[in-house]
């Protein structure tokens, strides 16, 4: 079970990290 979890919470951090480098990144363009 805790594989799982772990799992799961690495794929929500990973998600997170790539959201906010493309809104950097389209800030930064944007700017």
């Amino acid at each position: 079970m805790t594989s799982s979890v772990e799992k799961t919470i690495a794929v929500l951090v990973e998600t997170s990290i790539g959201s906010l480098l493309l809104l950097k990144m389209l800030c930064g363009t944007h700017i």
